[in-house]
């Protein structure tokens, strides 16, 4: 028997899209493989519609909402229970083409030090559009960058093999990494958790993959364009949990020169959506929160000081003149 794929499809109030995504995923060649739907804490009658699809999942019914790290690890503990040999983490809202997972799971066959790997992520409208071709971390700087440059990520790869970093959307995880480095951080909660994971991936020894001639289909969000079209938890996680992970990772002068990075780049995203207020105090919240050590989920925040986001940059840069060097 070809090796056992576990898919965690993680469904949070968005049962049309799970459907959708399951059926893309129930037309993968890969002859192996499990399908476990974890529904977290969905109240919009959610559960109905995944417990009529009977046998064809494993259906795994959390009370209430874990987040992205505390569902999926459900799913993951299932899954290793089970005898999974590789984990495939799907977001429900993406599909993929039909030979996706055979790709993936032919490129890890042949290198067993491969912990994971991720297909391209390309649009779901225009298929020919890449919104992710792959990520580069460096603790000694530190920094991450993501990009849509299949070139550019090609070269990482081959250049500095030990540096790259996956996206969630579609992650393969092989067994003997997560029986190595554990679960996904529950503190994180939600965003940058899999930049964290491809960190420990990396530091384990393991190898972090883009398989260049695989593919899902994933609508961007437009967090630049349009960013009062995107829900305010979503820029509270993504600013809190990058000041908690770099914690995570970097000695002190490190540390604070990642936090102002995240500090200024966040101020101007304020300024961008200066005229949604909450919007703006999920920001806000993001840099306190991560600045004192939270985690977990995300509650909406109450009297935020009204700082501008020019405020915030003259503020950051008094407080951390070192890390300006």
């Amino acid at each position: 028997m070809p090796p056992a794929v576990a898919i965690i499809v993680l469904n949070w109030n968005g049962a049309e899209d799970t459907l959708r995504c399951l059926e893309s995923l129930e037309r993968q060649t890969y002859p192996n493989v499990r399908l476990l739907v974890v529904d977290n804490g969905s109240t919009d009658g959610s559960l109905a519609a995944l417990r009529a699809l009977g046998e064809r999942i494993t259906l795994i019914e959390s009370p209430e909402n874990l987040g992205y790290t505390g569902g999926n690890n459900l799913g993951m503990r299932r899954a290793l229970a089970d005898g999974a040999d590789y984990l495939w983490l799907f977001n429900n809202d993406a599909t993929a083409a039909p030979d996706t997972l055979a790709r993936l799971i032919a490129t890890c066959e042949a290198d067993p030090a491969i912990g994971l790997a991720s297909p391209l992520v390309c649009d779901d409208q225009d298929h020919a559009t890449i919104h992710f071709a792959g990520g580069r971390f460096d603790l000694a700087a530190p920094t991450y960058e993501p990009t849509e440059d299949l070139e550019k990520a090609r070269l990482w790869q081959a250049a500095e093999p030990g540096h790259m970093a996956l996206w969630g959307t579609a992650m393969l995880a092989r067994r003997a990494l997560v029986e190595k480095i554990g679960l996904l951080d529950e503190r994180i909660f939600a965003y940058w958790e899999d930049i964290d994971y491809s960190i420990r991936s990396a530091l384990a020894g393991f190898r972090n993959v883009m398989v260049f001639d695989a593919v899902i289909f994933h609508a961007a969000k437009p967090t630049i364009l349009s960013p009062r079209d995107v829900k305010p938890y979503y820029f509270y996680f993504m600013t809190r949990n990058e000041i908690l992970m770099w914690r995570k990772f970097c000695p002190t002068k490190k540390y604070l020169r990642a936090l102002l990075w995240t500090i200024l780049r966040q101020a101007r995203q304020i300024d961008r959506m200066r005229d949604s207020q909450a919007h703006v105090d999920a920001v806000r919240a993001g840099l306190w929160d991560g600045l004192r050590g939270k985690g977990g989920a995300y509650q909406a925040p109450s009297g935020m000081t009204r700082l501008s986001g020019s405020a915030i940059v003259a503020a950051a840069k008094r407080f951390f003149p070192a890390a300006q060097a």
